[in-house]
């Protein structure tokens, strides 16, 4: 066999593993637009006669609260997102809305709010979002805060427990993840594949010339 289709192959396999190269790169880029990491946590506001208040960087989201304030964690680059709240059974539409500003790091929160004790679905959306609006659910209820447990609201702070529920994309991140994982093993098994065959075709056509020779 000529020296001319040895070095073909060998330009095969090189431009085939910087191709695969490449598509590993941007696998996970691809499944991260800005935003999409993001989520919006809900925390206590800390007033009198209620739990402390939840740290702005806590990535936990309280489900139960009184006064109450919205921590938007994690968007990078993005510099701002809308939010809204509605009752849930839904009735009677927007009860509150408004803007959170983002700084470099990705995060920002609201000022304290206030509602009548009840259920309500926090949704949030950004220029340029993909997909459906995410949201959160939590519930008012000021009662439950007059006399609280003993170890109501205690240890904020620390890190969370557990994977972050994915209704605000906790855990869909991790799934993300996951995924741009799997796509990343499967590019790298197809490229050792590709380049063992190129090998063997190598060894069998300098075997075929020395026998030749």
């Amino acid at each position: 066999m000529s020296a001319l289709p040895v070095r073909s192959l060998l330009s095969t396999a090189v431009a085939t593993c910087a191709l695969g190269t490449v598509a590993l790169a941007g696998a996970p880029a691809a499944l991260a637009a800005p935003g999409d990491n993001g989520d919006v946590k809900v925390h206590h506001a800390g007033r009198p006669d209620e739990p402390p208040r939840t740290l702005e960087s806590d990535q936990r989201s309280e489900p139960k609260v009184c006064t109450f304030y919205f921590s938007a964690l994690s968007f990078d680059g993005l510099p701002a997102l809308t939010w809204t709240i509605v009752p849930q059974p839904l009735k009677g539409g927007v009860v509150k809305s408004g803007t959170i500003t983002v700084d470099p790091q990705g995060n920002g929160f609201t000022p304290d709010l206030e509602l009548a004790d009840g259920l309500y679905k926090v949704e949030w959306t950004w220029p340029g979002q993909m997909g459906a609006k995410k949201s959160k659910v939590f519930k008012v209820d000021c009662g439950n805060f007059t006399h609280p447990p003993k170890n109501e609201g205690q240890g904020h702070g620390k890190p969370p427990h557990g994977p972050v529920g994915a209704g605000g994309g906790g855990s869909a991140e991790l799934a993300a993840d996951s995924s741009a994982f799997g796509v990343g093993t499967a590019l790298t098994a197809g490229l050792a594949g590709t380049a063992g065959l190129i090998l063997l075709r190598l060894r069998r056509s300098r075997r075929r010339t020395d026998g030749a020779a």
